[in-house]
């Protein structure tokens, strides 16, 4: 069964994005072309800075000139420069990434201090549910149980992969594993660093991209363990999609939060949230790591550097596209997803008569 369209659109955002920042630098670093394009704007050129790669997802740049680049199958690539032509593998994890339709390494950002931490940070699709072993999928989703159907669950990671020079990983330490996953789209975000050298990041809510979805399907059913057991119905249910409204049902209930739908802001060197978060006093890790939640599939975000904001891209569904747009320490935000999408109610989940959006 193949993706739908929606699916289709954001793996091709992900991938072309990659590859127009490295032809974008290519430009500028190294001259015309004499490979010519076609419809390019007047003033602008072509040129083929790195070639050979598989889906790419991130490229990041080091101080010293070093490229690193991210595959979607959970390869990270290194390249001494733009000039360099034959990569070395910084580190091979394929074994534990998920790499199937939206699902990936698809996160990655630089240490701050690069320059004495020559380390890497990644974000990917783990193959196995919440803290069990991979693989469990080996990139496939069978029909039992159906990427679409009951799904295949699995679950996300946010890892920091040591080195000592930047060239070769020596270590992978997991800083997270959260982000319960049951259908193949709406998985891990990117990753980014703000300007005083915290880590920031985002993740989906794992939901059906393409039904109204509170947990009422799986083999067994309600795969994630989220509030209603093995018969979440309306109003009370609480899983799929209002995974991303989590924050707002009680722990004393039996109810952990999770980091499905949100934005987080860590400590990069424990994992741990910072004391600028807006739930830095919580007895929860996860709600201390929050910043924003209510979002959908939040899977590219921008921290520019000379200014204390952050822009989240969030996928819509019928109606809206979403860019997010606020400070560093604005304090908990809360964007409506799955009870509204943009400033509009969301009419399957209104419909349905759910509690966490009725009361939203």
């Amino acid at each position: 069964m193949s993706p739908s369209v929606p699916a289709k659109r954001r793996r091709a955002r992900a991938t072309s994005a990659a590859l127009l920042i490295v032809a974008a630098l290519a430009c500028m670093l190294a001259g015309p072309s004499s490979a010519g394009a076609t419809n390019l704007p007047p003033g602008f050129q072509e040129t083929t800075a790195i070639s050979g790669l598989s889906s790419p997802t991130v490229v990041r740049f080091a101080p010293n000139g070093r490229v690193y680049v991210a595959e979607k199958r959970g390869l990270v690539k290194t390249y001494d420069s733009l000039s360099d032509t034959t990569p070395t593998t910084f580190a091979d994890f394929r074994p534990q990434v998920m790499n199937f339709w939206d699902r990936g390494l698809l996160g990655m950002a630089l240490d701050f201090r690069y320059s004495t931490q020559p380390w890497v940070y990644v974000s990917y699709t783990h193959d196995a549910a919440i803290g069990a072993t991979a693989p469990r999928w080996n990139d496939q989703c069978p029909d039992p149980p159906g990427p679409t159907t009951d799904g295949c669950v699995v679950s996300g990671r946010i890892s920091k992969l040591k080195s000592t020079t930047g060239e070769v990983m020596s270590t992978q330490e997991v800083m997270i594993e959260d982000w319960c996953q049951q259908y193949p789209s709406h998985s891990m975000g990117q990753l980014e660093f703000d300007r005083f050298g915290d880590l920031w990041g985002a993740g989906g809510d794992g939901a059906s991209w393409s039904r109204v979805d509170w947990g009422q399907d799986g083999s067994p059913v309600n795969p994630c363990n989220d509030p209603g057991g093995s018969n979440p119905t309306p109003p009370t249910a609480q899983g799929g999609a209002l995974r991303s409204q989590d924050l707002r049902t009680p722990v004393s209930a039996g109810d952990p939060t999770g980091l499905n739908g949100t934005v987080f802001r860590i400590d990069p060197s424990t994992g741990q949230g910072t004391s600028n978060n807006p739930l830095a006093s919580s007895t929860s890790a996860n709600e201390r790591r929050i910043v924003a939640t209510g979002l959908r599939n939040p899977f590219r975000i921008a921290l520019p550097q000379h200014l204390d904001e952050v822009y989240v891209g969030d996928v819509g569904w019928n109606n809206w596209e979403e860019i997010e747009r606020f400070t560093l320490n604005s304090g908990l935000l809360n964007f409506g997803w799955p009870c509204y999408e943009g400033v509009d109610s969301q009419s399957g989940y209104d419909n349905a008569n759910l509690n966490l959006c009725e009361n939203l």
